[in-house]
């Protein structure tokens, strides 16, 4: 989905950017205790990145915009998460909250996405059939395979980051 440098998750489109995105990362630990001595501390990898932020929606329409945001959240399915600057990710929609409509034609909101990692599954199909609503860039993040290599595979698709029409195949390996 080519959103012009805009955040955007599964088929909305934040209209305008939210003003604080934070990606923060995290990893799990232990500590074992030993009396006496200095603790050790394990390292046990890395949890999901959480994605949050703050945003707001301006105009006539700002509590339709909500609403429409409103409606994304409520889908259980998880789905691609773009961000400026970042590589798109496969995420969940974890929370949503309306923070202030205290100005007119103005609409403060909070959210925040989990990413889903990548479970390691090296069983890649050699081609899938587009439904209509992915990109070279959705495939890319949803079999893990580098987009340059897709670019390189599927001479016939000009554009990554347009959707492929239905039913046409897309080469993965």
């Amino acid at each position: 989905m080519n959103t012009d440098g805009k955040m955007s998750y599964k088929d909305f489109i934040f209209p305008v950017n939210p003003y604080v995105i934070k990606i923060s990362r995290k990893k799990n630990t232990a500590v074992h205790k030993i009396p006496f001595y200095a603790d050790k501390i394990f390292d046990l990898g890395e949890q999901n990145r959480i994605i949050s932020g703050e945003g707001e929606f301006f105009g006539s329409d700002c509590l339709e915009q909500f609403e429409r945001l409103e409606k994304v959240f409520s889908s259980r399915e998880s789905g691609i998460l773009y961000i400026p600057s970042q590589k798109p990710l496969l995420a969940v929609f974890e929370s949503l909250e309306l923070i202030a409509q205290d100005i007119e034609n103005v609409i403060k909101y909070s959210f925040r996405f989990i990413e889903i990692a990548d479970d390691g599954n090296d069983d890649i199909p050699q081609y899938c059939i587009s439904d209509g609503n992915k990109s070279l860039w959705d495939y890319s993040y949803e079999f893990g395979i580098d987009i340059e290599t897709l670019v390189k595979i599927n001479t016939d698709i000009l554009r990554p980051d347009i959707p492929i029409s239905h039913g046409r195949r897309v080469k993965l390996c």
